[in-house]
């Protein structure tokens, strides 16, 4: 019985190098054969990196005594390979003087050995990352010309608040009813901060070219504030464009609530069952309205007019503003608890809510966790998102065009109704 489950082991691993070898090998060899219309004179290929990662995995197979020696010389020996690739490939007036397809030759043969030796799952994932690098080459190049001198500087903020700082802090309970813990609050800076960031990042790789509806998706991440905001004066300047401006401001305000959600998932699963139907409901919503503006107005080219910010959401200042303010929104939670009961939380949910709903969801799922009631954290979370999609529609109907008001009435407000209604059912569920 050992002896089947060894061989089973070894195959699924031997299956799985091949398979790596196949993806990242037609991904070479699609890559290159839309870059030339004439064969090139480029050695490896789809089959040669499905045979190297399957030798990677087969060296395991070997005898202990003579694994570690085969493994390091089928490394040089594919090194060597890459070597000749290269020096083929590298002649002439046309050719591609770049290295990345012997690179990830050798990185190919790596990940077969690792098939080999058991890290199966981590080789795969590994694969599908060198897979999106090559694949997403153009968009990546586009990203990196976009650029400029305060990006550089917001992303190595970013470094400083998330490798230096993070981990230098004290993991202990501080101040007034314990609230203060200097490395959780950090954390919650590092994990909002690296959301923002990320939103912006794909805002500068996909461009204005994306579309204003694809920029309110992705600008979401980062602010729908901002994108609420950008969009309104944008409708006002641009009547023409108001639908697909509302569009915009609808999905960023709209991804508001699946976020909370995946902060529930993963901090405190009781409370994100409480909010499944509800926030689903909410998404359902925000897709059809999207897709009915997209039907009556998706085919004029003013669309292709997308928003692009001119001033990346990270930086130190508003990091060290968040956390200071999730602090005062974790005191103020607490207070309330001590003080006032179930009725205090919901009113300091109410309030935090019409500044930021991430700070006190995030405060209130930390407490779930140490024991407020699941069914009060969250209704709690459900009223700061309501009252955060009231402010979003208040702002869009001072700043927005008046021909679009309307749109914008209908697509926020039913955000807020279900918030609340979601309120109402958990309490007599």
């Amino acid at each position: 019985m050992v002896y089947m489950e060894l061989h089973i082991e070894l195959i699924t691993g031997a299956v799985v190098a091949l398979g790596i070898g196949l993806l990242i090998g037609l991904e070479r060899e699609y890559s290159r054969g839309h870059k030339v219309r004439q064969p090139t004179r480029e050695a490896a290929g789809i089959r040669t990196f499905a045979f190297v990662a399957l030798a990677g995995n087969l060296l395991t197979w070997l005898p202990t005594d003579v694994t570690n020696w085969a493994i390091l010389l089928g490394l040089a020996f594919t090194g060597l390979i890459a070597l000749l690739s290269y020096r083929r490939t590298s002649k002439g007036a046309e050719a591609d003087k770049g290295i990345t397809s012997e690179i990830v030759l050798v990185t190919t043969y790596i990940l077969g050995v690792l098939t080999g030796i058991g890290y199966i799952i981590q080789a795969g994932i590994i694969a599908v990352i060198v897979f999106a690098l090559l694949r997403f080459k153009h968009l990546l190049h586009r990203f990196s010309r976009n650029l400029s001198e305060m990006d550089l500087r917001q992303a190595m903020q970013f470094l400083v608040i998330s490798v230096v700082v993070l981990p230098i802090l004290p993991n202990q309970p501080f101040g007034p009813y314990a609230s203060f813990n200097p490395f959780h609050i950090w954390l919650i800076v590092v994990l909002i901060s690296g959301i923002g960031f990320a939103g912006y990042a794909a805002i500068k790789a996909l461009d204005q070219r994306a579309g204003l509806s694809v920029t309110g998706l992705l600008g979401g991440l980062a602010s729908s504030t901002a994108v609420t905001l950008a969009m309104s004066r944008m409708s006002r300047t641009n009547p023409n464009m108001g639908a697909s401006c509302v569009s915009a401001i609808v999905l960023a305000c709209g991804v508001m609530f699946p976020r909370v959600l995946v902060f529930a998932v993963f901090l405190d699963p009781a409370v994100a069952m409480r909010l499944l139907a509800p926030i689903l409901l909410i998404s359902a919503f925000t897709a059809m309205f999207v897709v009915l503006i997209w039907r009556k107005e998706g085919r004029h080219h003013q669309t292709d007019a997308g928003y692009a910010p001119e001033i990346n959401p990270l930086s130190m200042r508003m990091a060290v503003a968040f956390g200071l303010f999730y602090a005062v929104v974790e005191l103020l939670t607490r207070m309330a608890e001590a003080h006032f009961g179930q009725g205090g939380i919901m009113s300091v949910a109410a309030i935090s809510g019409l500044g930021d709903v991430d700070a006190i969801s995030l405060s209130l799922l930390k407490m779930s966790r140490e024991g407020l009631a699941v069914a009060l954290t969250a209704q709690a979370m459900l009223l700061a998102s309501a009252a955060n999609s009231l402010v979003k529609l208040g702002m869009g109907l001072a700043f927005a065009d008046p021909s679009s008001r309307g749109m914008l009435l209908l697509g926020l407000l039913p955000m807020s109704i279900i918030s609340i209604a979601g309120i109402f059912v958990i309490a007599i569920a």
